[in-house]
């Protein structure tokens, strides 16, 4: 069954709004006609009347067809404002041709006609809409002059020609300036939003290594948190510590130490990214700087063996390929899977456990946290962890 408005398609869905206004002031406009029509207020034959009523609900019909069916989005302005105004003044122009005696306030209605096209037309648009509005009704008035002179009356047309094109160019006027106010709205609005997205960057990331913050990260795992507790998933973290760190500030000074800061968050990004990621919905790895020269890991529905694979990865792409060709860093990584129920914080300190197991045990290797939920969150790390050999060490 066809919807009225289009379900998935919200600037379709107001478009459809703006016709229906549009078809509504049709409709006022129409019942008024014929009401004076019936009452004999205004003469004309029953035929033009009934040509005139089924052409104003054929032009509806085809305008709402030509939105419902997406036929509009063909199109510079997908809304059809200027068609749609045209068509109006041409019915006007109709009924003007039909009775000089209701045309007075018949053009009442033609300047109506314009102003709905205030907040979608440019001033060029609103300048073509006046020409032909002027024209189409001197056009009107011309016709009339040649095939009933009987009823022409030159003073008071000119009078009406001289009074539409004053109203004309008020409403161009009017109109272009409303456009130019809702250009100036519309690119300040983007520059707002420019700025707030440039601020929620800032307020994410950590200033040096532009990897997500301590705060980031912490939102990031009450998140997932809560998600894998509505939908069971799993998922893990891993505290990656970089090795004797202290020793590159003291000897290179701290300017080195940032810019090995800076290239390793670079490079685990382009590790992590390089590593496949399926079935995961809107969930991303998510990587940050937990403080210091220790950073974070969040893996969505992943296990503990997974997370220890994907941190070996980081370990070996960092040990690898030194920094700036000078410093040799290798780093340490603790790994904990989140156990249903706990907080947050547990799993962290599981975690931070973890590290400092692989720490105490030589560094450059990854050591996983095995707690489970009965073990009453007290930590128990594996020592069969990945070493720098790519073993496991008894």
């Amino acid at each position: 069954m066809l919807n009225i408005y289009p379900k998935d398609d919200a600037e379709q869905a107001l478009r459809l709004k703006r016709f229906f206004m549009a078809a509504a002031s049709y409709a006022l406009w129409l019942t008024l006609v014929l009401a004076c029509f019936a009452t004999g207020v205004l003469v004309i034959p029953p035929t033009q009347v009934m040509l005139a009523t089924a052409g104003v609900v054929v032009t509806n019909v085809a305008f709402y067809a030509v939105i419902r069916t997406g036929f509009n989005k063909r199109f510079r302005d997908p809304s059809l404002t200027q068609a749609q105004i045209i068509a109006a003044m041409c019915w006007v122009l109709v009924l003007m041709f039909t009775s000089s005696e209701f045309r007075g306030l018949t053009m009442t209605v033609y300047i109506m006609t314009m102003l709905f096209g205030v907040f979608q037309l440019d001033r060029r648009e609103f300048v073509t809409l006046s020409v032909f509005a002027l024209l189409g009704y001197v056009g009107v008035v011309a016709v009339e002059y040649v095939f009933y002179a009987e009823r022409f009356n030159p003073v008071v047309e000119a009078l009406r020609v001289s009074v539409l094109a004053g109203l004309l160019g008020w409403v161009s006027f009017f109109g272009a300036y409303v456009s130019e106010l809702k250009r100036k709205l519309r690119e300040r609005n983007a520059a707002l939003s420019e700025a707030v997205d440039e601020i929620g960057h800032v307020a994410r990331r950590d200033h040096l290594t532009q990897a997500y913050n301590r705060r980031y990260i912490m939102e990031a795992l009450g998140r997932e948190k809560a998600r894998s507790e509505r939908s069971r998933t799993p998922f893990s973290v891993v505290i990656v510590d970089l090795d004797h760190f202290k020793t590159i500030n003291d000897r290179y000074g701290h300017l080195s130490g940032d810019r090995v800061l800076m290239a390793f968050a670079e490079r685990t990004l382009g590790t992590l990214r390089g590593m496949d990621v399926t079935d995961l919905e809107d969930r991303v790895r998510t990587f940050g700087r937990y403080g210091g020269e220790e950073f974070i890991v969040i893996l969505p529905a992943t296990r503990a063996g997974d997370a220890q694979r994907c941190a070996d990865r980081i370990r070996t792409v960092t040990a690898e390929q030194p920094f700036d060709n000078v410093f040799h860093v290798t780093l340490s990584a603790g790994v904990a899977e989140y156990q249903a129920g706990e907080s947050v914080e547990d799993t962290l300190r599981r975690a931070d456990a973890a590290l400092y197991a692989a720490k105490s045990t030589g560094r450059n290797r990854v050591v996983v946290d095995t707690t489970s939920a009965s073990d009453g969150h007290q930590s128990n790390v594996v020592f069969g962890a990945f070493s720098a050999r790519g073993s496991r060490a008894e």
